[in-house]
This record gives structure tokens, C-alpha cells and sequence, in this order.
């Protein structure tokens, strides 16, 4: 797990993504040895998208969607394997990882041809840059899949140049962490609309599981707000009742018992920060206290 990938408004910067307009990658002439074009590409902007992915359209214009150009790739031999290669142009790198982090499920198989891939039994998932690419074949076979990698190799390969890196991810502590959890929440993070860009990665601690966050904001003051901010909007729920942190190594911690459950968060300068949903006070105080130490260690 490395701190790959990703700040917003700094990836297409190419004169097409400042201006808004989608810039369309070759696809075709990506094709793997022994497959071809079974047919011409297809384009979806935000108002057609439906049309292609209907369902699910709104979680991808809800992150900043801005086109879709798919286009299908058959095998020279067999004629009944074929894929299906979805470019989804997310904008901003943030954006594609977002919706990256959001579609991946358990059960699947890590791929290193970049930082953040993985397949299943007959597709490949996987988002650089601005792009986040899926290729969902027709059948399950094993040739087929190897083709994909190495489709989706050859376009890593080409854009390569495109992945930033992401500084949220320095601030998890790695000790327990696990790799495969770190997600983007774009907004309304634990349903305060002040939370945007909030980054969230799980700790494995014994049998318990615990969630932290992490949001890197423009000002310490922005940071701090957002923690009276959340407070307050805590308080209609629960009141204004606070519990006593067992450590005094975080300045201004705030724990509050949301129905049995944890929530725990301070900033430390223009950081935003803490533990989410812990269902042990204990364990979670030790999560936070791991990550106020690892972003001072960061901010130095």
C-alpha cells in the first residue's frame, strides 16, 4: 500500500479537462494480440449515461461523471469470447478513485499492473488518473481474462503519466491497516453535508474492526470548524453529553456515544481527522491516538 494516486484539479490538465470537455483515449488500437474490434466505439455524456448503465448512473454522476466510451472486442479464433471496454472520463483523479473505491467487492483478486486493479472471474476494475476502466467480458474463461490484463496493462502503460500522489494516505498508520478497505466518500460523509473528500481505511484490531478518516481541508480554521460543525449536528441526536477520553495525548478530542457506537474526531492543522462507528471505546481511542501521532509524524 503506497500513497499513490490522486489530488483533485491536478490531473487532465490537458486543455480539453480545463475546459470541462471529455478527451477521448484510443482505444482500439489497444487491442490485445488476437482480438479485434467487434465494434465502433460508443460515447455517453452525463445526459445519456443512463441509456448504457441504467441503475447505476447516478452514483457515477453523482462523482463528477463526465463521459463514457465503450466499445466491444471479440477473439480472432473463437468468436463467442468476446469483452466489453467501459472508459469511464471521472474529470479528476479524486473522482475516479472514488468511484473505484465505492464499486470494488469482496472475493476478487489484486492486480499490480497498477495501484489500484483487481479482476474477477470475467472482468478487470481498475482507475489511473482521471479514468476508472472496467472490462467485463461475456464468458468465463481463463484466455479471455489474460487478454483483458493485458489490455488494461497496454492503457496503464499509456497513461501512466497520470497518477499523482494522494497525500490523504500518508496519514493512515499501516500497523493493522487494511489496504483493500481505503475509500473516498466525494460527500455527505456520515451524512454531514460539510463532509466532502473524506478518506476512510479499516484497522484490524483483534477481532474488532475500526474505521478511520482522514480529510486533508484548505485551512487549519476550515478543520476546525468542521469538528464544531459535526459536534453540533451530533448534539441534535444525542444531546450534548461528551465522554471523557482515557488519553490526553490528542488536543480537543471529541468522543460522542451515537447509539452504542463510537464516533471520535479533532484536526490537527489543516488536517480533519478520527474514528467512525466504533463498537469499543477502548479500541477506538487507540485507532485515534495511531492517528493523530502518524499525521504529526506527516506534518513535521
Amino acid at each position: 500500500f503506497s500513497a499513490l494516486v490522486m489530488q483533485t484539479g491536478q490531473a487532465g490538465s490537458t486543455e480539453a479537462a480545463a475546459s470541462g470537455e471529455a478527451s477521448v483515449p484510443d482505444i482500439a488500437g489497444l487491442a490485445p494480440e488476437g482480438y479485434s474490434p467487434m465494434s465502433a466505439t460508443e460515447s455517453f455524456d452525463r445526459a445519456s449515461l443512463s441509456d448504457k448503465i441504467d441503475g447505476k448512473a447516478d452514483g457515477y454522476l453523482d462523482a463528477g461523471f463526465l463521459q463514457l466510451t465503450s466499445q466491444r472486442f471479440v477473439s480472432d479464433s473463437q468468436p463467442d469470447l468476446w469483452f466489453e471496454f467501459y472508459l469511464y472520463d471521472m474529470e479528476t483523479p479524486r473522482n475516479a478513485f472514488s468511484i473505484y473505491s465505492k464499486q470494488k467487492r469482496d472475493g476478487v483478486t489484486d492486480q499490480d499492473f497498477t495501484e489500484f486493479a483487481y479482476s474477477s472471474e470475467n472482468a478487470v476494475f481498475f482507475a489511473i488518473g482521471k479514468y476508472y476502466v472496467e472490462i467485463i467480458s461475456a464468458a468465463q474463461d481463463e484466455t479471455l481474462l489474460a487478454g483483458m490484463i493485458k489490455m488494461a496493462k497496454g492503457f496503464v502503460a499509456a497513461h501512466s503519466a497520470a497518477n499523482l500522489t494522494l497525500p490523504e494516505l500518508a496519514y493512515f498508520p499501516k500497523d493493522g491497516l487494511d489496504a483493500k478497505s481505503v475509500s473516498l466518500i466525494p460527500k455527505n460523509g456520515f451524512s454531514y453535508s460539510k463532509f466532502d473528500n473524506i478518506f476512510t481505511g479499516t484497522y484490524q484490531v483483534g477481532d474488532a474492526r475500526i474505521m478511520a478518516f482522514v480529510s486533508i481541508r484548505k485551512t487549519p480554521e476550515e478543520a476546525a470548524d468542521l469538528v464544531k460543525g459535526y459536534d453540533a449536528i451530533l448534539t441534535e441526536f444525542v444531546g450534548d453529553e461528551r465522554l471523557k477520553p482515557e488519553t490526553n495525548e490528542i488536543p480537543g478530542l471529541v468522543i460522542v456515544d451515537l447509539f452504542g457506537e463510537y464516533e471520535m474526531f479533532f484536526s490537527k492543522g489543516n488536517i480533519l481527522a478520527g474514528v467512525h462507528g466504533a463498537a469499543d471505546k477502548a479500541l477506538g481511542e487507540k485507532i485515534a491516538v495511531e492517528l493523530y501521532h502518524q499525521i504529526s509524524s506527516v506534518s513535521k
